[in-house]
């Protein structure tokens, strides 16, 4: 992959927790406007990687580009600014406030006066203010929860609250999207509303790095995927690649 095409380059990125090894060596090329998808068992590393990548955990060998920068170590918000935005593995939403003051506290991610200045009520504000509520309201469209938006956060189903959790991280305008088993706890057809919006988010030119269980989705929406196991990469390819390696087939069914 060209340095043209990628967008999130991980090169041998080793995390550990006292003697235990979650990451070891892991290196990861994400292409631009794609949807990759990082899978494996139970403790292989994968949440992990995610807390490396945007921030909230620093790596303790290796490098990581984000659009030819190198953000290794960088704090969560200072990610965020540069383009990658992330969900989380848990549902984690302002609970008392509503639906659409969620998003809108993504918006201020990319606001010039921010949370500080519109509690002042600076010059300005107001319009911005009003841009960024009109500009929730479409995310909310767009992820289905337009009729939730006065809704407390805490009251909307668990289902809601990951789409939510989705329109809160697009609000910041990231070119990385990164997605913490978003489908965990949906049901059939949740999860199908869900495949549909992650390829419309990519078809608006938004790439995005997928932790996922639910291996439905995954075969049906990825264009690659990268398979852990023991905080070590195994695999990588396309979704039928991944579906034909014997490393995968061993790893998921127990075969020597």
């Amino acid at each position: 992959m060209s340095s043209q095409t990628a967008i999130v380059r991980i090169s041998g990125i080793s995390k550990n927790f006292g003697g235990l090894a979650a990451l070891q060596e892991v290196s990861i090329t994400v292409g631009r406007g794609t949807i990759t998808s990082v899978i494996g068992p139970n403790g292989a590393g994968k949440t992990t990687l995610i807390n490396v990548l945007s921030g909230f955990l620093k790596p303790d060998s290796g490098t990581i580009e984000l659009n030819g920068a190198v953000i290794t170590g960088r704090k969560a918000h200072a990610i965020t600014r540069l383009g990658m935005a992330r969900t989380f593995q848990t549902a984690q939403v302002f609970g008392q406030m509503s639906v659409l003051e969620n998003v809108m506290v993504g918006c201020h991610a990319r606001t010039r006066t921010g949370l500080a200045g519109a509690a002042l009520r600076l010059p300005g504000v107001r319009a911005e203010e009003r841009a960024v509520r009109e500009k929730a309201r479409g995310l909310l469209a767009m992820v289905g929860l337009a009729g939730q938006a006065s809704m407390t956060a805490a009251s909307i189903p668990i289902g809601s609250q990951r789409l939510l959790e989705i329109a809160r991280a697009l609000a910041s305008q990231p070119a990385v999207l990164l997605l913490d088993e978003p489908a965990a706890g949906l049901n059939t057809q949740e999860t199908r509303r869900l495949g549909e919006l992650l390829l419309d988010i990519r078809r608006q030119g938004i790439t995005i790095m997928l932790v996922e269980h639910d291996m439905e989705l995954v075969m049906d929406i990825s264009d690659e995927i990268a398979v852990l196991n023991f905080g070590r990469s195994i695999a990588r390819g396309t979704p039928a690649e991944i579906q034909a390696s014997p490393d995968v087939i061993a790893v998921y069914l127990g075969e020597d």
